[in-house]
């Protein structure tokens, strides 16, 4: 399969296991607050409960959200646990080889360029593994208030763009919702290949992805 950026008006990245490896991201976050594991645990729960809803606003999908994880848990959800990732990430990660000059050669081309994440602090998680993009660019499911795959943060992306969806690539790494999101919002799209894809379809190599950047 080959990648033609040409075709696009816009690239839509998702951030985790895309931007950067995967290598035991997870483990290391367990591993590093060992104390509130099963609060950790709840929020992977909750995101498997509220794949795909959509609830409009950040405020709706919080009570929603909360309400699984535990409402006195909140505190620890915005001032321990995504700080930590972000930490750990400074730590041990770094953006996959190329990465900026892939996201600065798209721009010099005209091609719009955004980063769709699951979790906030997307700025702060981006300049953790030394990418460097306008805030404006930036946006993630929980202030949509909808996680993917639902299409419409996909949409209202491609709109603050300028873009049309037709005219949109959405790069990732999950089949679940990065893809399947791009395909209900009517855009094409590319999975990152990690041990998890490997066997679907549209997935390339990230080598294959920036070789010509």
């Amino acid at each position: 399969m080959s990648l033609d950026f040409s075709k696009y008006e816009a690239v839509i990245f998702d951030f985790d296991n895309t931007l950067y490896a995967p290598n035991h991201f997870v483990r290391d976050l367990i591993l590093r607050d060992l104390f509130n594991i099963f609060k950790a645990k709840k929020d992977r729960e909750a995101r498997k409960q509220l794949i795909g809803k959509d609830f409009n606003n950040s405020q709706a999908f919080y009570e929603a959200f909360f309400s699984i994880v535990g409402e006195k848990n909140r505190d620890w959800y915005f001032n321990r646990y995504l700080p930590l990732m972000t930490k750990i990430l400074k730590q041990k990660f770094n953006a996959r080889p190329k990465a900026q000059e892939l996201l600065d050669g798209l721009e010099s081309k005209g091609i719009k360029v955004a980063v769709y994440s699951d979790y906030p602090m997307v700025r702060e998680r981006c300049e953790a593994i030394g990418l460097k993009l306008d805030s404006n660019r930036l946006w993630c499911s929980e202030s949509f208030g909808a996680l993917k795959p639902a299409p419409r943060p996909f949409i209202e992306i491609a709109k603050k763009l300028g873009v049309e969806p037709s005219k949109v690539l959405v790069i990732g790494d999950r089949p679940d919702t990065d893809q399947a999101g791009a395909k209900a919002a009517g855009m094409d799209s590319v999975l990152v290949k990690t041990k998890k894809n490997a066997t679907e379809q549209e997935v390339l190599d990230w080598e294959e992805i920036v070789k010509d950047f």
